[in-house]
């Protein structure tokens, strides 16, 4: 009996992505401490505050989902592991072009050497799996190069394919306007029509603010209205918390 190698491989990880009621909230962490501004007053403009691992995860846990409710926290090593069998899969499939197996269209977030993360894990509610990060630690000016490197990647790799005996998975990414209010957000939404013909789609959102990443992703059916709304409050809820 043939198996669908797609799926074999870690397809089934970008259905769950985008397709499936999967996820949940748990209490957030109430006990760290949010950064507090401050300082003597200065004519220089001072460099933008680098945020330490505590101080993200309490900006995260403040952050609520659409429904008030609080998404579980996760940092570093965690929130990029809950893609790990997404990465691994397609790692192993035919990717076109080949210089788009970085997957950032997709949502997966991308490390940044020296820089300290932290986010919500991924959580359905309504009609769409979402999750926001923030990511501190390292100058304001290589957060930018991130978030131009997103806008890069999805110029170059509008059109992808993933395949694997004869079956393929085809993503078409385009850039999106209106995404929250937050300057400099570059937003994108990622349509991926799966060997049976079922469609989803991922929205994402970056921004640099005040010298912190925001990074925001909802998803679901390409049927569901309401993403790039969900996507927004997401970044707008986090920039609010960045003083």
């Amino acid at each position: 009996m043939k198996k669908n190698l797609l799926l074999g491989l870690g397809a089934s990880a970008l259905v769950a992505l985008t397709l499936t009621a999967c996820g949940g909230t748990t209490a957030a962490p109430q006990d760290s401490t949010a950064p507090a501004s401050g300082g003597t007053a200065s004519s220089a403009p001072s460099p933008a505050k680098m945020y330490t691992n505590e101080e993200l995860v309490g900006l995260v846990g403040q952050i609520k989902a659409s429904d008030g409710s609080s998404p579980a926290v996760l940092s570093g090593e965690e929130l990029v592991g809950q893609y790990d069998s997404l990465v691994n899969g397609f790692g192993k499939a035919t990717i076109a072009p080949e210089n788009c197996k970085d997957l950032r269209t997709l949502g997966v977030p991308q490390t940044i050497a020296g820089s300290t993360t932290a986010g919500t894990a991924r959580a359905k509610v309504g009609d769409f799996i979402s999750s926001v990060a923030l990511t501190s630690g390292v100058e304001a000016a290589e957060l930018q190069k991130s978030v131009d490197a997103t806008k890069s990647q999805a110029e170059a790799c509008r059109k992808m394919t993933f395949s694997a005996e004869g079956e393929a998975i085809t993503t078409s990414t385009e850039k999106i306007e209106g995404v929250g209010g937050v300057p400099g957000t570059v937003a994108l939404k990622t349509v991926m029509v799966m060997p049976d013909g079922k469609s989803g789609a991922i929205y994402t959102a970056h921004a640099v603010k005040d010298g912190v990443l925001i990074s925001a992703t909802a998803s679901g059916t390409e049927a569901a209205a309401g993403g790039p709304e969900a996507t927004g409050a997401l970044m707008d809820q986090a920039a609010a918390l960045i003083k």
